[in-house]
């Protein structure tokens, strides 16, 4: 135990140095803040014009909750492709620590970044309006708990996808953008089509809208304990999923000689 604590804490130390080697503190701070406002501001602008403040509100909410699961599942799952464009990805292999435990300790760092990223949103939301009376700030820290543990656990299944792969970029962008469609951040989930509804069950971001719209609507710990559930069970089934996924493509890369193919 005391091993794999110290890979974590290497592992996670490494991941911020990565981060910060050519891009000044300041800067990434300015990336995110900017990146998050416009990306709510447009479609807040949109809705503002055309269903008033109860829309412009339905709109920031969903807007700030995909802040939080689009950074943890996209930076977690671009990590592989990121040390292959690094040149480290064969002496990360060559290690005796396990992959799997080197990839949780950096994931740590996109973790944070995303819980700061919603952090930004909320009080973007707050500027657009957004009444924040009625949540309970417990109930709110614990679904964007739960939200960034089952996006990362997805994002750490399609980077291990991407240790064979020549970047994971292209299906990260996939899941994200048909996930942000799918998962009623932007318009309720009952306006797509049938087919799409069930698709979009099955997608972990629709339970972690629907919680947190439930918590500024005043609901506790026990009224978004259904989507909670969901959101855990979700991110276990994919947390057990991206371990054997690291397995199999770890011996798939080796054999084939992919670990430097960027």
């Amino acid at each position: 135990m005391s091993e794999t604590s110290q890979v974590l804490k290497s592992s996670f130390y490494i991941s911020i140095k990565t981060a910060f080697a050519a891009v000044p503190a300041w800067l990434w701070l300015i990336q995110i803040a900017l990146t998050t406002f416009f990306s709510m501001a447009f479609f807040v602008l949109i809705a503002s014009n055309t269903g008033g403040q109860s829309a412009v509100e339905f709109v920031a909410i969903g807007n700030a909750v995909q802040s939080i699961a689009m950074v943890s599942m996209y930076s977690i799952s671009m990590i592989p492709g990121t040390q292959k464009h690094m040149g480290t990805m064969q002496a990360l292999m060559q290690t005796p620590s396990r992959l799997f435990t080197i990839f949780i300790g950096m994931a740590l760092f996109s973790i944070l970044s995303g819980f700061f990223s919603v952090g930004i949103s909320f009080v973007y939301a707050w500027g657009f309006g957004v009444d924040f009376s009625a949540i309970e700030p417990l109930t709110i820290i614990v679904v964007m708990v739960v939200t960034a543990f089952s996006m990362s656990c997805i994002g750490m299944a399609i980077g291990a996808v991407g240790i064979y792969l020549r970047t994971s970029m292209i299906l990260a962008n996939i899941i994200a953008y048909i996930g942000l469609v799918i998962s009623g951040v932007n318009f309720p989930v009952s306006d797509l089509p049938g087919w799409l509804q069930v698709v979009s069950h099955a997608y972990p971001l629709t339970y972690a809208v629907e919680a947190t719209r439930k918590s500024f609507d005043g609901g506790g710990i026990m009224e978004v304990a259904p989507e909670l559930l969901i959101l855990i069970v979700m991110g276990m089934i994919f947390l057990i999923l991206s371990i054997f996924l690291f397995r199999y493509f770890e011996k798939a890369t080796r054999k084939s000689g992919r670990m430097d193919s960027f």
